[in-house]
């Protein structure tokens, strides 16, 4: 058993001195309500005051008095492990890391190179081409004439991504142009440890077009696709060209005609991990604790 001290962004304090909403309120909440779900371990976790959970025995509440805790690298040695959790939305994971990561010695996360290339979508492509790994540019346009994607430069999985039919449309630089890809849209989430990893899930999205926005509706997560043996290439590929991927990991992907196009990196813990315990049986922080023993499962839902 051990001693485990949670960051939420959303609902952890990272909102204090703004107003309590965000656009991934509703997976921030399913993310703590699964962690703190733990039986295995004692969670305690950072608590915006204003939050449903500011009240729970194990909830450490911040306000704008005490809001300098979550920094405090003292404080959050004490404890045996600490999850931080943030959006890569600009760049609140990279700068949160930057700042503690060197006093802070009981996480396992990426290190601030491998964040801020998987936080600016700029960056990730540079990687990609330079690595020959698959993605939106590299897709044959042909087959899907004049669609496009736009996208935060710096943001995080479905957000604010907009659909255009415009080829020529100039973009600011802290937005990015790309191709659309048709297919199957998939993410494969991970623990990553030193050289070894543990593929924890592979999960379906469920992603609708709504006014020109492309919206994540749900997730079907722990399924058994037919291209899963080939999965594992695409991972190593992928670790081979960003070193320094560390802890909870997502690879959001997309599977058209038998190839894999890389479209996103979460260098965190992310919203399908919150259905393991309810998929699989075993609580998503045994993989911390390297107590997880391989199963296959049921698949689950979540609906966003």
């Amino acid at each position: 058993m051990k001693n485990i001290l949670i960051y939420e962004y959303i609902t952890g304090g990272g909102l204090i001195g703004k107003n309590f909403d965000h656009s991934l309120y509703k997976e921030a909440n399913l993310i703590i309500d699964s962690l703190i779900m733990d039986t295995n371990n004692t969670v305690n976790f950072f608590c915006d005051y204003r939050h449903k959970y500011k009240n729970h025995n194990n909830a450490i509440p911040i306000t704008t008095a005490n809001m300098d805790i979550i920094y405090n690298a003292d404080y959050i040695n004490s404890y045996d492990y600490f999850l931080p959790i943030c959006p890569e939305t600009d760049l609140v994971l990279y700068d949160y890391i930057k700042e503690i990561n060197p006093y802070v010695y009981n996480m396992k996360v990426s290190s601030p190179e491998a964040l801020l290339v998987t936080s600016d979508k700029m960056l990730l492509k540079g990687i990609c081409n330079q690595y020959n790994i698959s993605h939106a540019d590299s897709y044959n346009i042909k087959s899907n004439p004049d669609v496009y994607i736009i996208k935060d430069r710096f943001g995080c999985g479905c957000n604010n991504v907009k659909i255009t039919n415009n080829k020529n449309l100039k973009v600011p630089s802290n937005r990015v142009y790309e191709k659309y890809v048709t297919g199957e849209s998939y993410s494969v989430s991970l623990y990553i440890s030193g050289s070894n990893y543990e593929m924890i899930s592979i999960n379906q999205q469920v992603i609708k077009l709504y006014k020109n926005h492309l919206k994540l509706k749900a997730i079907n997560v722990n399924i058994y696709p037919s291209f899963r043996n080939s999965l594992f290439k695409f991972i190593d590929d992928i670790l081979i060209a960003i070193p320094g991927l560390e802890g909870f990991i997502g690879f959001d992907f997309i599977y058209n005609n038998k190839e894999l196009f890389l479209i996103d990196i979460n260098p965190r813990f992310t919203t399908s991990m919150s259905a393991i315990n309810t998929c699989k049986g075993n609580h998503i922080l045994d993989y911390i604790n390297e107590t997880i023993y391989e199963q296959t499962g049921i698949p689950c839902k979540i609906n966003l």
